[in-house]
């Protein structure tokens, strides 16, 4: 269905993914000779194929059929799969976004260290598939008493050493939904990195942490804090749990430098710029 959609604009070409990190390889080839190339997939395919156009003027556009879809969710984008392939037939917008790199990986939304990597972590995979997000609930329950991690952050040269339950490296406003979010100051454009420190001492609190979240005001609240800067690296003591992009991703220690400007986005019309057709 997609690819009858598509083709009424364009001479559409499937490449399919067999291994992790093959999207970006099968991605810088594409861009070569494409107009568009298109990531149908979760936030880490999503990932994988924004990696393999940084640098490039070829579009990224992004059909959602992972479990949380949080870079689609940012943008916009529609999280059915077919009104995001008509999306692409239609009038739309381009956004000119950031990304970090981490290594041999580029991150689009968000990154982090503790709590919510071990959750990435312990959702199974077949319940992904099966229900989306409310996959990731058993394992957020499990781990809402998990104990204080020994961080040592260092952002743009300064070093911070603190205990932490969570470390969040945030390249857009939302952790999911637009109800879930860091604050409306943080944008996914801006050149930096917003890195937010999380340590509520107990369960309470780990509960009035969320309500400022739903209320995307999160720095206010006594118990988290924030950082910014263009390059960032998180160790701890013990190694702790790591996450990019909604994908485990083995222990610290994290290294992320900012890409400004890095990729640009098909996004729906308004919410961009214009883009030839």
């Amino acid at each position: 269905m997609l690819q009858t959609t598509l083709g009424r604009v364009y001479d559409v070409r499937v490449l399919r993914t067999s291994f992790p990190g093959a999207a970006r390889d099968l991605a810088r080839q594409a861009a070569e000779s494409s107009d568009v190339v298109l990531a149908v997939g979760g936030d880490g395919t999503v990932g994988d194929v924004a990696s393999g156009l940084v640098g490039t003027n070829t579009p990224l556009a992004i059909i959602p059929t992972g479990s949380a879809n949080a870079v689609a969710r940012s943008l916009g984008i529609p999280l059915q799969p077919a009104a995001a392939a008509r999306l692409l037939v239609r009038p739309h917008d381009r956004r000119t976004l950031d990304v970090a790199r981490a290594g041999d990986r580029v991150v689009v939304h968000m990154a982090g260290s503790g709590y919510d990597a071990l959750v990435m972590r312990d959702a199974q995979r077949s319940l992904k598939r099966l229900a989306r997000w409310l996959a990731y609930v058993p394992p957020a329950l499990k781990h809402l008493t998990a104990p204080r991690i020994q961080y040592r952050v260092t952002v743009d040269g300064e070093t911070t050493e603190f205990a932490a339950r969570m470390v969040l490296i945030a390249n857009g406003a939302f952790v999911l939904d637009p109800w879930l979010r860091f604050g409306d100051d943080i944008r996914p454009d801006d050149g930096v990195l917003d890195v937010c420190v999380f340590d509520p001492p107990h369960l309470a609190a780990t509960l009035t942490l969320g309500l400022w979240f739903l209320v995307g005001h999160v720095g206010r609240s006594r118990f988290a804090r924030r950082l910014r800067g263009r390059s960032v690296r998180v160790e701890a003591s013990p190694p702790a749990p790591v996450e990019l992009d909604g994908d485990y991703a083995g222990t610290t220690p994290l290294e992320m430098t900012v890409c400004p400007a890095a990729i640009q986005v098909i996004v729906p019309r308004g919410t961009g710029k214009p883009a030839a057709r």
